[in-house]
């Protein structure tokens, strides 16, 4: 009888375990198609205007998605994948330049613009408002207000005539 138990559960130990591998397999291939699409992203389709390989139909994109997949199974990781498509095609083909040098400038340069126009519109603002001063009101005496208001309703006259 102990043979027996002993029997059953290596079977079953060996149906179980024969699985393992293809198990193995799938989440490896899960794994690498996640990479795949992560690559896909950042690589520009060289014939479609601001589209990445991911989001192109076209057959060169299509192709461009094969080698990538291949070269994945292939063992290679992901930063050579993407020098290897860099060096082949240039660094326009990346989606993300790299922040190096003069890339670096550019990816700076609208920040610093923004501090600078919110500076100026700051000192702008507040030279402008120095500027305005309040003037008191000029003082009439009664004589000169009655002689405004008597030539105010001359003139009122006049046009009510025309």
């Amino acid at each position: 009888m102990k043979n027996k138990t002993i029997f059953v559960g290596l079977a079953l130990l060996i149906l179980l375990l024969s699985d393992l591998p293809v198990t193995a397999q799938y989440h490896n291939e899960e794994a690498l198609q996640k990479t795949a699409r992560e690559i896909y992203g950042l690589i520009m389709c060289p014939l479609c205007a601001g589209q990445t390989i991911a989001q192109s139909n076209n057959e060169t994109s299509a192709q461009m998605r094969d080698l990538v997949l291949k070269k994945l199974r292939q063992g290679e990781s992901k930063e050579e994948i993407l020098q290897y498509f860099e060096s082949r095609y240039g660094e326009r083909i990346m989606a993300k330049p790299n922040k190096e040098g003069f890339n670096l400038i550019l990816w700076v340069l609208p920040f610093v613009l923004v501090v600078l126009a919110a500076i100026s519109i700051y000192f702008l603002i507040r030279r402008w408002s120095s500027r305005v001063r309040a003037t008191p009101a000029a003082h009439f005496d009664e004589d000169q207000l009655s002689e405004y208001k008597e030539r105010l309703e001359k003139e009122l006259k006049q046009f009510d005539e025309l």
